[in-house]
């Protein structure tokens, strides 16, 4: 299971956003001061931020002192939510694929392998996913940004 660097730097992004959030700074945060502070292209930012303002994660404002900000609260914000918008599948292995447990959109397309119902690894791979989404549907931004992880 490869963890994407549009997921890993949308964590550390959105961690930046909810920190300033935490200390009562509502205004909107400009991608290219993130892009600075985070050392991440502006025009990749540009792209995670397209996916997770259509999800509603974050709200964009135009104009002069736009920017963007949070869509919903830290504690509302699973971190499974922020990679089922941003990955394609949490599979430790591809003949997983086509099970429903952990995707959100149900969409895999069917993978069957002629070793599936006698492979001795299948369940050890169920298990890895199993664990990786329970985790990342328990733990939210909010506790990204206070260590709880």
């Amino acid at each position: 299971m490869l963890i994407s660097t549009r997921s890993r730097y949308a964590l550390r992004v959105l961690a930046r956003m909810a920190n300033s959030m935490n200390k009562g700074d509502k205004h909107p945060i400009s991608l290219a001061f993130l892009s600075e502070q985070e050392q991440v292209s502006v025009r990749y930012l540009e792209q995670i931020f397209g996916l997770l303002r259509r999800k509603g994660v974050v709200k964009g404002k135009r104009g002069p002192g736009g920017g963007y900000v949070l869509g919903m609260s830290p504690e509302d914000i699973s971190l499974f939510h922020i990679f089922s918008i941003l990955e394609t599948d949490f599979l430790p292995a591809t003949c997983m694929a086509g099970e429903e447990s952990c995707s959100p959109e149900k969409s895999f397309s069917q993978v069957h392998c002629s070793l599936e119902d006698t492979c001795v690894t299948r369940p050890l791979w169920i298990t890895l996913r199993d664990m990786f989404c329970s985790y990342m549907n328990e733990k939210t931004l909010k506790d990204l940004i206070e260590g709880n992880v």
